[in-house]
């Protein structure tokens, strides 16, 4: 038996090493005397027979205070959960302790990263399978792990992003069961830091983070996990702990495949090139390989005899196929010579009348399964197979000057066609890492909704799971990937570990159509001596594993920039008028104050006015643990919006809600067409940032319930296929001031307009009709931007401290309405002031505060219309989701503004095809509303609810 090569190669299994661990104190690194279970070669997944799915329900959860030696010590509380999951969302399921997201419940869970936890399922495995390699792999545990399979002890690991994995035939019972334990320490193991609420403030009012010991996430030492998940900025009540993603079993042949990669090498002449490698195993395994030694030496230095080859003595053959829906459209079979050990493989393929992978709004998403299977003695071996679309996408520089040493080319062309491209920031969906493929669906189809093209996973937050990559191939959403470097210098990270993160993950998702971009990380810099050797293994392995894509080593870099201006949106194409790309850029609002009913306590509801006072926050305490970077420099320019929609000095949560999002919701419009209409300078907008990780006041589009906010809908009104804008020199006028009117049309449809009309009307703040203009316009062909002179409007010299409403159409030739935009500058006595005026127009100066108005919903108030509602139609979506479309009308004789559709009476989220918009006297308009209903108990008293600022409500039940 010993003598036996099989057997000899799984003993090699067991003692190999990869890498080596050094001590930290205050830290807990891995069990130096076992087996490093850290690789960089991630097991590719199978199907069928071969697979064997360990996540779900089965898991019991258990824990110690201190790491056990032997499993048959006694653990602690002992209940049932199921994986993926956190260890703190095991115990809110489970009913142990109460929603860590409300009130100050996280309070209850600190203790959870400071103990240590046994996850133990038993499975059973087919006698069939006996004399196959059988790998054990975990696709993210966070962070310090063990394994033992029927209480032997197989190895440890270190990080979240993939692993452990290992091969354990020698060590189950084949047809009988079997248990896996697997041990979980939190990051911060042995070096909690100290609770921030309990630190001192500075005299800015800020808590003083340099009095905080233990743990810091912006300085995390060896350990490589984002900040926003370990007690960083915005999450600094919360440290993750957990199996957060699957486990599997994968039954593999002596002779098996690896690592299928895919790539278009080009698409022309109606047929697509591509080009397939990989790799075959004969008689060894992925992690009995190294990626290459960790001490200095020569690397390939045969001696006289050379290396030895022995000759694999079996009939191969590789068969692959392309299917769309399901029919296959290319079928090729290769013969296969192999040797002992690994082997790689390499094919050109051409597929005629390639249907393309589109992103969205500019075609469809086609995708196709790859199938490669294995072949042996004619027979099916071994098979894996992903998803795959066909595209090309390439850069090259933009229209502006160049500035810097680094400087990328910002231009995307995709599929032979340049493009703006409209983008957007995403967060972890979850702090905590509760991570559910409908939650990912909602988020990423209301991303869809929005006309969003690309997204890009911030470098704070995750490397994104499978299920996020598989929805966004779907629905033609490009991927910007930041790897998990945020804000700080990386010089401890063991290297070894980080390069088994960086390679699985390149391997694990470099066949994904969405995948555009990788990125070293967020606002860190990748030039620093701390940073050299992380970047450094970065850009190699991307350069040995994943050729095809684009590379940018941080953001802002290269000529992208990060930006958070408080003043004027319209100065963005002035100062920002050179920029090819803009990575992150917001502002701040109030999510709907349903959001704080649910999760704060209502009696905070008071002197909201003065947020920012010394004493607000020791009397809202909860109110402030709800909102994200408390400071002066989030919560002044939020209030100061607001108040220009609202009387700040007491609102009611509902007030300051709904004013912050319009002030927010103008901002994020105005900035969204200065940058499209700054196209071919610019040609990319990434705003911050689309959806929270838990339920809190910052930058949002929707929160984290998933309901869409007034940003939303203003941006989202921005990327439409094809929109007119005022390119309008500044929000603030006085009185008597010409104000200049100019049109920008941003079309990225590939067919221009002949005969189009643009119509531009200044309405009073009582809808009186104060001056009109109508153009010919002939709209480019996308990606374009047209424009147009539509005159100059003459503020009368009276009109002081009021608003002008500015309502801009596009129709075509034939009178339908393809894009509508509205405005609401205003006329203001301060302006009249020299010395502010003077500043205000040669400047980017902080956006002034109104405390006396006038305000913007008082204003239209006072001019009534009416409005009738019908529900047209509802359909179920899924589990407790529904599609309702509604039928609104303005029967009265002045435009509805702001209209809002809404339900009531139910904890629920919504998605509307718009909202907070303008309807004209007499028009119709049809909604669509997806609505995830969050308590189904209480689903029979939802209320369709329809309002304007200038209309009363009208309430209909839901049938």
């Amino acid at each position: 038996m010993k003598d036996n090569p099989i057997y000899l190669f799984f003993l090699l299994t067991t003692l190999l090493t990869v890498g080596s661990v050094s001590a930290q104190p205050g830290l807990a690194p891995s069990d130096d005397k076992s087996p490093k279970l850290w690789s960089p070669y991630r097991i590719s997944p199978r199907t069928g027979a071969q697979h064997i799915a360990l996540s779900g329900s089965g898991w019991e959860l258990s824990h110690t205070d201190a790491p056990v030696a032997d499993l048959k010590t006694p653990r602690k509380d002992p209940f049932p959960t199921h994986v993926p999951n956190s260890v703190h969302w095991s115990y809110f399921k489970a009913g142990k302790l109460p929603h860590p997201y409300y009130h100050k419940n996280s309070t209850q869970y600190r203790w959870l990263e400071e103990k240590v936890w046994y996850y133990r399922k038993t499975v059973n495995l087919p006698a069939s399978a006996q004399g196959s390699l059988l790998f054990l792999c975990f696709d993210g545990v966070d962070y310090f792990s063990k394994v033992w399979v029927n209480d032997s002890l197989v190895g440890v690991h270190e990080g979240m992003f993939g692993g452990p994995s290992v091969e354990i035939s020698r060590l189950v019972r084949w047809g009988q069961a079997n248990e896996i334990t697997v041990e979980v320490r939190a990051g911060n193991w042995g070096n909690k830091a100290t609770d921030y609420e309990n630190l001192p403030r500075t005299s800015t009012g800020d808590y003083d983070f340099s009095k905080r010991t233990g743990f810091n996430p912006r300085a995390s030492g060896r350990i490589i996990k984002p900040w926003v998940i370990s007690g960083g900025s915005g999450g600094e009540a919360f440290f993750s702990v957990g199996m957060w993603q699957g486990a599997r079993l994968e039954i593999v042949p002596p002779i098996h495949l690896e690592r299928p990669y895919l790539t278009t090498k080009t698409v022309s002449n109606g047929k697509a090139e591509l080009h397939l490698s990989g790799e075959v195993f004969a008689n060894r395994h992925s992690l009995q390989q190294q990626l290459h030694p960790w001490n200095n030496t020569q690397l390939n230095h045969p001696n006289e005899k050379g290396t030895v080859f022995s000759p694999v003595n079996e009939k191969l053959s590789l068969l692959v196929e392309l299917i769309s829906a399901q029919s296959t459209v290319l079928s090729k079979e290769f013969p296969l010579t192999l040797y002992e050990g690994r082997n790689w493989f390499e094919h050109d393929l051409t597929l005629p009348n390639p249907k393309l992978w589109q992103p969205n709004g500019l075609g469809e998403p086609n995708r196709y399964t790859v199938k490669v299977t294995l072949k042996q003695a004619g027979k099916t071996a071994d098979v894996l197979q992903f998803d795959y679309g066909i595209r090309t996408i390439d850069r090259v520089a933009t229209a502006g000057p160049r500035i810097a040493d680094r400087w990328e080319n910002w231009q995307f062309v995709v599929n032979g066609r340049k493009i703006f491209v409209k983008g957007m920031n995403f967060t972890p969906q979850d702090i905590l890492l509760d991570l559910p493929q409908e939650r990912y669906r909602w988020t990423l189809e209301a991303a869809k909704k929005m006309g969003v093209q690309l997204i890009r996973i911030w470098g704070g937050g995750l490397l994104e799971t499978d299920a996020f990559y598989d929805i966004c191939n779907e629905l033609g959403i490009m991927v910007w990937q930041d790897f998990p470097i945020g804000n700080q210098d990386t010089p401890d990270f063991p290297q070894d570990i980080w390069e088994a993160q960086v390679v699985q993950n390149i391997t694990r998702l470099r066949n994904h159509p969405s995948l555009v971009i990788w990125c070293g990380g967020n606002e860190f810099n990748p030039y620093s001596s701390g940073n050299a050797k992380s970047i450094g293994i970065l850009e190699r392995n991307l350069d040995i594993f994943d050729k095809s894509r684009l590379f940018v080593r941080t953001t802002p870099d290269d000529g992208s920039m990060h930006a958070y201006p408080d003043m004027d949106p319209t100065w963005y194409n002035r100062s920002y008028q050179f920029e090819p790309w803009v990575s992150e850029t917001g502002m701040h609002s109030i999510p709907e104050a349903s959001l704080f009913y649910e999760t704060v306590d209502n009696k905070e509801f008071t002197g909201l006015g003065k947020m920012w006072d010394k004493s607000f926050g020791a009397a809202h305490p909860e109110f402030i643990h709800h909102f994200t970077e408390y400071g002066p420099g989030r919560v002044p320019r939020m209030l100061s919006r607001a108040s220009h929609v609202a009387d700040m000095a007491d609102p009611t949560i509902e007030s300051i809600a709904e004013a912050s999002q319009i002030g927010a919701g103008e901002f994020y419009q105005i900035l969204s067409e200065k940058m499209q209409g700054n196209y071919p300078v610019t040609a990319g907008l990434m705003p911050w940032v689309f959806k929270r990780h838990w339920p809190v006041i910052a930058i949002q589009m929707l929160d984290w319930f998933g309901n869409a906010g007034a940003p939303y809908y203003f941006l989202k009104r921005t990327y439409e296929p094809t929109h007119v804008a005022i390119d309008l020199p500044r929000l603030l006028w006085k009185p008597g001031e010409r104000m200049a009117l100019p049109v920008k049309i941003t079309n990225s449809v590939p067919t221009g307009i002949a005969g189009a009309k643009v119509s531009v009307r200044v309405f009073d703040d009582t809808f009186k009709a104060l001056w009109q203009q109508e153009k010919a316009v002939n709209v480019g062909a996308g990606t374009s931007v047209s424009e147009v002179n539509a005159g100059d409007y003459t503020i009368p010299a009276n009109y002081r401290d009021r608003f002008l409403l500015i309502l801009i159409e596009l129709r075509d030739a034939g009178g339908k309405l393809l894009s509508r935009s509205f405005y609401f500058p205003r006329s203001l006595s301060m302006l009249e002031e020299d010395g502010f005026y003077q500043k205000y127009v040669s400047t980017p100066i902080p956006w002034p505060t109104l405390e006396k108005g006038p305000f913007l919903k008082a204003s239209v108030a006072k001019t009534a219309t009416s409005l009738t509602s019908a529900v047209v139609s509802g359909e179920p979506l899924g589990k407790d989701q529904s599609r309702l479309r509604v039928r609104i009308r303005n029967t009265g004789n002045v435009p509805a503004f702001m209209t809002k559709v809404d339900i009531v009476g139910t904890k629920r989220a919504i998605v509307a095809s718009d909202n907070y918009n303008w309807l004209a006297p007499g028009e119709t308009q049809e909604l669509t509303l997806d609505v995830l209903w969050r308590e189904p108990e209480t689903r029979k008293n939802a209320t369709l609810s329809v309002s304007a600022w200038n209309a009363p409500t009208i309430t209909a039940k839901l049938p």
